[in-house]
């Protein structure tokens, strides 16, 4: 599967990323999580009128630095992004985070079932024999939002190749 069309429900497909080019909002701490990742939804959206450079607001995605600081409640990073035709006249506060191209497995849930989508990726990853990890990369996604589609669904680390 490509990245446009739409994720079954608590269905695992590979989904295929060029590179991508992203920018946003970092929520950092676990506490609170929700109304944090709420301002930067919000946020994110309401851009797009004034930031010709964004692809399409309503496709977000949520994007985890790889390092050891995301093992603290206090430290913990996920950045909410969307993705941007060029970085010219983003604002500089802005995180601005290129991920090279990529397969993942991915699984979609409109009630957010987090675990329950987890549990299908792991069965599918299995099943298929698929090896999926960090590959020294810097950052990765662990889930996208598609407000217009499937809504909620979570990602695995990059399928090894």
């Amino acid at each position: 599967m490509t990245n446009g069309s739409t994720l079954q429900e608590l269905k695992a497909e590979i989904v295929e990323h060029g590179e991508l080019q992203l920018i946003g909002i970092p929520c950092i701490g676990l506490n609170d999580i929700g109304s944090k990742y709420r301002q930067a939804k919000d946020s994110l959206l309401g851009l797009a009128a004034h930031m010709p450079q964004i692809v399409d607001a309503s496709v977000q995605y949520g994007v985890w630095p790889q390092s050891d600081e995301q093992n603290n409640p206090e430290t913990h990073v996920y950045i909410l992004c969307v993705e941007v035709s060029t970085f010219n006249g983003v604002p500089e506060w802005f995180t601005r985070i290129v991920l090279p191209p990529h397969s993942c497995v991915a699984a979609a849930s409109k009630d957010g079932d987090y675990d329950g989508a987890g549990r299908v990726i792991d069965d599918f990853i299995a099943a298929n024999g698929l090896t999926v990890g960090v590959h020294k990369r810097v950052y990765t996604i662990c889930d996208r939002y598609r407000y217009n589609m499937e809504g909620f669904a979570r990602y695995s680390l990059p399928i090894e190749r």
